[in-house]
């Protein structure tokens, strides 16, 4: 009976190479066994690569399978072969080998192989006349061994058959297989007395299988064992226990006498007794024998798996070692080929990046000229108008007075909400601004980056080719995803080349710049010398630079994605010459640092400068915050008031900017601060005397509140004063003009305030913790609140359009009436209960809509919706409100009651019981530490928290944790020139006489002295140690020590001709004018005894020679006007043209309001009035005498930080005469009235008349007024205490 074996499943090799080193593998094995004198084994365990245990074991069973196989074929075709000793021997370990394979599970289904293999030299072997051969007869011991394998194989394969549960197909053909090999089996030569045993328990468990066939075939193995080893079998059997066992041993003799059915009936009758016997003894010889075989395969692998790994760490080990080798030896062979490779292509790579930052600079400078081309006063002027935006610079009380052209809005075509069937322009602003989740009811506001409409076209055909390179024939135009998103670029170079010459980086954050609902990604690098803001640039971890939208997710902040509605991992923003825009300012231009909050965390702060903008920066956490902050505060140390400022002319903008927690204390001021009753802050103290205005004190209570302009959640609030805006004239000593400061505006009528009371009962009864009560849904200050109020002008155009989803609300929910806001506010509509912000004080531009925004009409009554509806009382224009409502908030009733507004916003009643009392509570995410965004895990739960924060409203931060204290009644205060210039009184002799014209006037406060200047000289500031000249033949400039009239510097040719006038912006700014009809800013950089011009710009735009200068530093603006009239409005931070304000005769003297910005222009005998933005706000004949005209002018402007009563301008005329106007309302507009002449009488004249030199400068200060006349007279003026006023009081 040929034996048939269960092949494993065949690997399927196909390629001739792996056939024939399978043949060679083979072969050496071969070889190995038959001819070698001592098989040491293959030891495949130590030649099999590193792999899954899976792969080794199928790959060990295909070489084991193909070897057994091809040995096989080599025995049965020379079975002489066998009689070498040397062959037995091997075939003997041999068969150990694959015996032990076996049982380790390395030979999978190698079991039956291998006992046909060990079987056919067995039976070989065992023949009578092989058996004699004596090289057969001395290797005994090998055919021993190799029997021992084959019956504990044997033994193997009958237990797996059940354990594995084996179809009766596979029992059956085994069971057959063991009868062929039964003259091995039952060999006499087979002297293992337990193997019989186990044979007998194993046929046993198959004699009672289910499968009859299965039992047949048993039963026939068990005749086959009780015929051959009778006596073995009787032994065995006799070993039964019980009486009914014993008779086993004859029952199963009987199956030599009876056919197989009846034997297998037998058993089953006597199936108790028989499993008693053969799962009892019988099963405790196979258990021992089991136990035995699993300890020596667990030894044996463990020994193989030992082997293995050594053999594994050698591998590893000399696999480490060549490529070492081969590392060093490329290294040795190429290194000088790579070098000279990778520095080519860095010359390379640099000299593109060079040509791209060059054609950018040649576009920014063609663009830049091209503006100046095409704009006002241009040689190709356009005529298209122009749009405006407001500007960030601050000036005297924080005031944000100047609005400038905005280039990037010439593209915008804003849309009003329309019904569902109207139609929409593809043009307008469209922006998802809402952030989906997984629950429909978390939703927030988003503010995604709006860059391209920012880079919309100015002219019609680049807007075309605009929305051709993004939609085409209605297919979206996407880049090709196999392209780099931005080409190789040194990031770290560009950023490098963005640093002054001789800077040195020191260190580099990663920051987030706040602009009003947006944030923008950059670095801020601190240098040796300056500090640098860069734009969408970001350090990863291991120190490399690059673009923003290519930092890794994990490493951005995670809460400006949640604001912007956009993952941090999108593609780049849409491409822009000002996608990397870099700012810089030396550290001496760091006027104040200060912590700020973020969404009511601890990462923001807010960095002053003394061009007068500001930025608002975040860290990712608190402790960068932190860190970065005593950064800056190292390295500009005046912040904190440790040194004084380096330039005393930007002192002013320090103090109102300096907070009072940041200002060191000792142990004893702090012990006094908590029990002394009044407040302790100097700002304070000065409000409560009087020193400065409501508005400025409100400022910088704001300031210290942590309210920023940067940030339209965290916006500056006002309180409404007035509740009259139906009167046709406005009584302000009439307490019924005003609301109530001491109520919010919720509360402003009774009525409403018991409604709100009872809302608050209504949610304490229901006592939900997780939600406390409040009175008010909505909150005084939000980022909606903000934008609506500045609707008409951008950015905040753009930041309202953001939270509304790209169009205009409906224009009945617009800002449209001021009576209407406060009506809504405190009396109609319970929902709202906004304060105002400060542009309603001080800024008429937002309420008119110059750029002509379509805000749609109203439902009910289809009004346009335009410029904002005023109080009749400011007779339609928008600059005579502000100027009412600023005096309203400056007015007694007002100043007696502010304090009690302060307690609700920013005071004791801000929170707790006092709050309550005050119906003052707002909800509880309005206020800082409600719930800590950091420890929020719900992803779902901190987006809608957020949200809340970020849109609802932010209560201030509580500056004054007691009440605050009243203002003091006016007693005794301070003559000034606003409140009593008709008591002004010449001193009797000039103070000064120089017998040249003056044409300067400066008081050295530092030296307390008074500095007069003639005509082509100039003193320098602050300290005015030096002098500049100009006039002479060689058109030069000169610097000269004062002291010493030492020359200090020279300078030619400034411009081609003369100089026509000069003066100072600051001690580091000359501004010059020259007959070329050119305006040029230099940089003065002053030594110790020498001074250098450096150019900053030359700006153009007259076809005359520029006759006149003035400026305004803190509000960073100056004018020149040129021989024909032009004058023309610059900025001094960007030096650009603004505007041009008007033409006309020649200006003889102008002046620029450092507070107000007003300016003023005199021609002839007319003095002519601007606001900062060119509206003309009189135009008015001052000279009474035909032959009069006017030579200089100026501004009376107190401390800036003060009301002053009175708006006072002077101006100086032919022989002598001084004459003092207060600029009033009359008949619903502006006008000008005399309230005091100053005359300058000649000093030897007998009738006391006035003097034939005109005045030719006039310096007004708090309570003097000097001016100079051509002759070379400077006369004082002060105000004189008079006994008839002090009795009156």
């Amino acid at each position: 009976m040929s034996p048939r074996g269960k092949g494993l499943t065949t690997l399927n090799v196909g390629i001739a190479a792996v056939e024939s080193l399978l043949e060679i593998i083979i072969g050496v094995f071969t070889d190995q066994v038959l001819e070698r004198k001592e098989f040491p084994g293959f030891g495949l365990f130590l030649k099999v690569p590193p792999g899954f245990q899976e792969h080794q074991a199928y790959f060990e069973s295909y070489i084991l399978r193909n070897t057994l196989s091809q040995l096989g074929n080599t025995v049965q075709l020379n079975q002489k072969v066998l009689w070498k000793p040397p062959v037995l021997t091997n075939m003997a370990r041999f068969t150990t080998h694959l015996g032990e394979a076996v049982f380790e599970g390395w030979f999978l289904d190698g079991a039956e192989p291998l006992l046909d293999f060990a079987g056919t030299i067995l039976e070989y072997v065992q023949r009578a006349d092989i058996a004699q051969i004596k090289s057969v007869r001395l290797c005994s011991q090998a055919i021993a061994s190799i029997r021992t394998v084959f019956l504990r194989v044997i033994l193997l394969r009958l237990s797996e058959l059940d354990d594995t549960g084996a179809d009766e197909v596979s029992t059956v053909s085994f069971l057959d297989r063991m009868t062929y090999w039964q003259t091995i089996i039952l060999s006499p030569e087979n002297t293992e007395a337990d193997f019989l045993r186990l044979i007998c328990y194993l046929l046993y468990t198959k004699l009672i299988d289910d499968r009859e066939k299965v039992r047949l075939a048993a039963a026939n193995l068990w005749r086959m064992i009780l015929v051959q080893k009778p006596a073995e079998t009787s032994a065995i059997l006799n070993h039964a226990v019980t009486l009914n066992q014993r008779q086993i041993s004859s029952g199963f003799k009987k199956i030599m006498e009876l056919d197989n059915e009846t034997f297998i009936l037998w058993v089953d009758d006597h199936r108790e007794d028989l499993d008693a016997f053969f799962f009892g003894s019988m099963a405790l010889s196979w258990e021992t024998f089991v136990s035995h075989e699993n300890s020596k395969t667990q030894e044996t692998a463990k020994s193989r798996v030992g082997k293995r790994r050594e053999r594994l760490k050698k591998w590893v080990t000399d696999e480490m070692a060549n490529e070492e080798t081969l590392r060093r030896h490329e290294v040795a062979t190429h290194h000088w080929n790579v070098n000279i490779h990778a520095s080519e292509h860095v010359k390379h790579q640099r000299a593109l990046q060079d040509e791209q930052d060059t054609l950018n600079y040649i576009s920014s400078s063609y663009g830049k000229l091209d503006r100046d081309l095409k704009g006002p006063c241009g040689l190709l002027s356009d005529h298209v108008p122009q749009k405006w935006r407001l500007d960030q610079t601050e000036g005297r009380n924080r005031m944000r007075l100047r609005v400038l052209p905005d280039a990037g809005s010439q593209g915008h075509n804003y849309q009003p909400k329309r019904k569902p069937r109207q139609s929409v322009s593809s043009g307008g602003f469209r922006l998802d601004t809402i952030s989906r989740s997984n629950s429909s009811t978390n939703m927030i506001v988003g503010t995604p980056d709006d860059k391209a409409s920012d880079q919309a076209a100015a002219g019609g055909e680049k807007v075309i080719s605009d929305e051709l390179g993004a939609v085409e024939d209605g297919f979206e135009m996407v880049d090709d995803p196999r392209e780099e998103p931005s080409g190789f670029e040194d990031k770290n170079r560009k950023v490098m080349r963005s640093l002054q010459r001789g800077d040195q980086v020191q260190q580099v954050y990663n920051v987030s710049r706040i602009v009003g609902l947006e944030a923008c990604e950059g670095l801020l690098i601190l240098g040796k010398d300056s500090l640098y803001l860069l734009d969408n640039f970001f350090q990863r971890s291991d120190g490399e630079i690059v673009n923003v939208w290519q930092a890794p997710k994990e490493e951005r902040d995670p809460y400006l994605e949640m604001i912007s509605g956009r993952a941090s991992h999108e593609k780049r923003p849409s491409s822009s010459s000002r996608e990397h825009d870099s700012r810089s300012w030396r550290w001496e231009d760091v006027i104040s640092v200060s912590k700020r909050r973020f969404l009511f965390r601890d990462v923001a702060t807010e960095v002053f400068f003394t061009d007068g903008r500001s930025y608002l920066l975040t860290t990712l956490t608190p402790v960068l915050r932190n860190e970065l902050h005593l950064k800056l505060v190292s390295k500009a140390p005046h912040v904190t008031g440790n040194s004084a400022s380096p330039h005393p002319e930007d002192a002013w903008r320090l103090e109102a900017l300096r907070s009072h927690d940041d200002v060191p204390q000792s142990l004893g001021s702090k012990f006094a601060n908590v029990f002394n009753s009044t407040s302790s802050n100097p700002n304070t103290r000065r409000w409560a005397k009087g020193e400065i205005s409501n508005f400025h004190y409100l400022m910088l209570v704001n300031t210290m509140a942590g309210r920023t302009f940067n940030d339209l959640t965290q916006y500056p609030v006002f309180p409404w004063v007035l509740a009259d805006y139906t009167s046709d004239e406005l009584d302000l000593d009439n307490p019924r003009s005003f609301r109530d400061l001491s109520m919010p505006m919720g509360c402003q009528t009774a009525e409403r305030q018991a409604e709100f009371r009872d809302r608050y009962q209504s949610f304490a009864e229901m006592g939900d913790h997780t939600a406390p009560p409040f009175h008010f849904g909505t909150h005084y200050s939000s980022a909606m609140i903000v934008a609506s109020y500045l609707i008409r002008l951008q950015p905040f155009v753009k930041s309202y359009l953001l939270l509304q989803g790209g169009s205009f609300d409906h224009a009945d929910r617009l800002f449209y009436s001021v009576e209407k806001a406060w009506t809504s506010a405190s009396r109609d509509n319970m929902t709202d209960v906004r304060e105002l912000i400060p542009e309603f004080y001080y800024l008429p531009e937002f309420l008119e809509n110059f750029n002509g925004y379509d805000f749609g009409v109203t439902q009910g009554t289809g009004q346009r919706i335009d410029t904002v509806a005023l109080p009749p009382w400011a007779k339609g224009d928008p600059r005579i409100f502000i100027a009412k409502n600023r005096e309203a908030l400056e007015s007694p009733h007002v100043s007696k009651h502010l304090h009690q507004w302060i307690d609700l916003v920013f005071g004791f009643k801000q929170r707790g019981e006092l709050a309550i009392e005050a119906t003052n509570v707002f909800h509880h995410l309005s206020y800082h530490g409600a719930k800590d965004l950091d420890n929020i895990e719900d992803s779902v739960e901190r987006l809608a928290t957020i949200g809340i924060i970020h849109n609802f409203g932010q209560t201030p931060h509580q500056v004054f944790p007691r009440a605050h204290p009243r203002r003091e009644e006016a007693h005794h205060r301070a003559k000034r020139l606003d409140t009593a210039a008709e008591s002004l009184t010449r001193l009797p002799f000039p103070v000064l006489e120089s017998g040249e014209r003056v044409s300067s006037l400066l008081y050295a406060s530092k030296h307390e002295r008074l500095l007069c200047s003639a005509a082509f000289r100039l003193n320098i500031p602050p300290s005015y140690e030096k002098y500049m000249e100009w006039g002479f033949a060689d058109n030069s400039v000169r610097f000269y020590m004062t002291d010493s009239k030492k020359l200090a510097g020279l300078f030619e040719h400034l411009h081609q001709g003369q100089l026509s006038y000069a003066l100072f912006a600051d001690s580091r700014t000359l501004i010059t004018a020259g007959t070329d009809c050119t305006v040029s800013v230099w940089a003065v950089v002053s030594g110790v005894k020498s001074v250098d011009l450096q150019p900053k710009a030359c700006l153009f735009g007259h076809s005359t020679p520029v006759t006149m200068l003035a400026i305004s530093r803190s509000l960073s603006a100056f004018l020149s006007a040129s021989a024909d009239g032009q004058v023309l409005l610059w900025d001094l931070n960007r030096l650009e043209f603004v505007r041009m304000l008007c033409t006309g005769g020649p200006v003889e003297c102008a002046r620029i309001n450092d507070v107000t910005g007003n300016i003023m222009l005199c021609r002839g005998q007319t003095v002519t009035i601007f606001g900062l933005n060119g509206h003309v706000l009189l135009e008015q004949m001052v000279c009474e005498a035909s032959d009069d005209y006017i030579l200089s002018c100026a501004f009376y402007e107190g401390t800036g930080e003060e009301w002053l009563q009175r708006d006072i301008i002077l101006t100086g005329h032919r022989r002598g005469v001084v004459n003092m106007w207060s600029k009033v309302i009359r008949n619903g507009r502006f006008e000008l009235e005399l309230i005091k002449q100053l005359n300058h009488t000649g000093t030897g004249r007998e009738d006391g008349a006035n003097t034939t030199a005109g005045v030719s400068c006039i310096l007004p200060l708090a309570q003097v007024v000097y001016t100079g006349d051509e002759d070379g007279r400077v006369y004082e003026w002060d105000c004189v205490h008079r006994h008839d006023e002090s009795s009156r009081r």
